[in-house]
């Protein structure tokens, strides 16, 4: 039954979407292989004072999410989207050929911008992944991702063991690369988009049920970035490239593929004992920074996927742009990693004992990992995609009924309706007054009043006809 299920998961990935293989599918790949490439041969080096590659990395790509965020339906419109991501890669890469030049008198200048472009690059260009994927079966995200992730590693490894020319060549081909893919792939999206009528939501901040999990991911790029931050800088120009993300590549295929029925809560376990052990090892062990680093980079890997799982999902069962929901997730992890990077600086360097300092830190940062874990794993908010069953081809498909229903209870349980709410809602869609919800339900006038006046609130409507817009919208 295993195998059915992987070659029915390999079919639809190679054969439903072989015609988005030449761009959708190497964009992400070229991706990875410009993160891993720029984290190995430039993310330790300081830029300013204080500053690293790396967090210069993260601050461009916030700035790039910041003023791309409430513009992105303007950008969309016009078609500039795929433009601005072209641009962006071809400025990285004319910057990193700037910097290679370490006598030059430009040097310290092309050095900086290229931390900057090359974030800027990678947060939108992940960002806009997003929706090349969100129509996807889960498991044939789960595939795709994988595939990213090893075809990125091979890529990055064959790259390093290269002189040191060839190196600067290929990096850079890497970047133009994923640019022109990736403008390839928005430009046929945003085709497809105008065709469809597709219209993109308005919404800036993201609703509860998201945030929700936002929180999560935050504290566990945070914990995982600072215990990257306490191993050294210098650890992160390591040769073992391929144990840096490809452990958490196959947890995450594995726990996809070969289990009845996936539990999300498997993934953000798994993560949070990973992160959890990377930051304890660095704060009490003598540990070698390598070995710290791979630790807490897979900790990382593993937050990032599950996040791309998690928001793809979401967006289906919410009807929330993928678009957007990209934009927050990668937001999410740039500032979780910058945050991970400042509170290092400040208790190595500010503090007047570090050690109390990086300790003390260190343990209230696992127990908030738990607590936040532990309240997105109750959420009721989350419960719809909290488990994931993989249905056999024999089980028969819901009837169309059958599926309103569900995602009539879907929403509402996104939007934190009740039991007794969501029967409520039920009959208010059947068109019943507020006497005719107390008569079905057997509740008093003022108590079927109450349920209608908190599903209004709920849902932030204020008439019956905007409420069966909002319903209708999302179902």
């Amino acid at each position: 039954m295993e195998e059915n299920k992987l070659e029915r998961a390999v079919r639809q990935f190679l054969s439903a979407h072989q015609l988005e293989i030449s761009s959708a599918e190497l964009a992400p790949t070229f991706l990875v292989v410009t993160l891993l490439l720029t984290h190995f041969a430039l993310g330790y080096l300081q830029v300013m004072p204080g500053v690293s590659y790396a967090d210069a990395m993260c601050l461009g790509g916030v700035a790039a999410i910041g003023v791309t965020l409430p513009l992105c339906n303007h950008l969309r419109k016009k078609g500039m989207l795929s433009h601005l991501v072209f641009a962006l890669s071809a400025i990285a890469c004319v910057t990193f050929l700037l910097s290679r030049a370490p006598t030059a008198p430009w040097h310290g200048t092309a050095l900086f911008a290229s931390s900057i472009c090359t974030g800027a690059f990678a947060a939108l260009a992940s960002a806009f992944w997003f929706e090349h994927f969100i129509d996807r079966p889960m498991e044939s995200i789960a595939l795709s991702l994988t595939s990213c992730l090893v075809g990125g590693v091979a890529l990055s490894w064959f790259l390093i063991g290269t002189t040191t020319d060839r190196f600067t060549v290929g990096y850079g081909l890497m970047i133009l690369l994923a640019g022109i893919s990736l403008d390839l792939s928005l430009k046929k999206k945003a085709s497809h988009a105008r065709s469809q009528g597709i219209n993109a939501n308005s919404r800036i901040l993201p609703p509860l049920s998201v945030m929700v999990l936002l929180v999560s991911v935050f504290v566990l790029c945070f914990a995982a970035m600072l215990s990257i931050s306490y191993a050294g800088r210098q650890s992160w120009h390591s040769d073992e490239i391929w144990l840096i993300v490809l452990p958490a590549a196959l947890v995450v295929l594995f726990t996809v593929l070969f289990m009845r029925r996936v539990e999300a809560g498997v993934l953000l376990n798994i993560a949070l004992a990973v992160v959890a052990a990377g930051l304890l090892l660095s704060s009490f062990f003598a540990i070698a920074p390598t070995a710290l680093f791979i630790v807490a980079s897979n900790g990382i890997t593993l937050t990032v996927s599950l996040t791309i799982l998690f928001m793809a999902d979401l967006s289906k069962r919410l009807a929330l742009p993928p678009c957007k929901m990209g934009i927050w997730a990668v937001l999410t992890v740039f500032l979780g990693c910058i945050s991970g990077r400042a509170a290092e600086e400040i208790v190595c360097h500010v503090l007047p004992d570090p050690t109390l300092a990086q300790s003390c830190l260190s343990i209230a940062c696992v127990v908030l990992l738990i607590v936040c874990v532990s309240v997105s794993l109750h959420s009721k908010s989350l419960t719809g995609m909290m488990r994931h069953e993989f249905n056999d081809e024999s089980i028969d498909e819901p009837t169309a009924e059958e599926a309103r229903k569900e995602r009539l209870t879907e929403f509402a349980e996104s939007k934190g309706l009740g039991a007794r709410e969501q029967e409520a809602l039920v009959l208010l869609l059947q068109g019943c007054s507020a006497s005719e919800v107390a008569d079905k339900m057997f509740i008093a006038n003022g108590t079927a009043k109450a349920h209608i006046r908190h599903i209004y609130q709920k849902l932030e409507v204020s008439t019956r006809d905007e409420l069966f817009h909002e319903v209708k919208r999302h179902i």
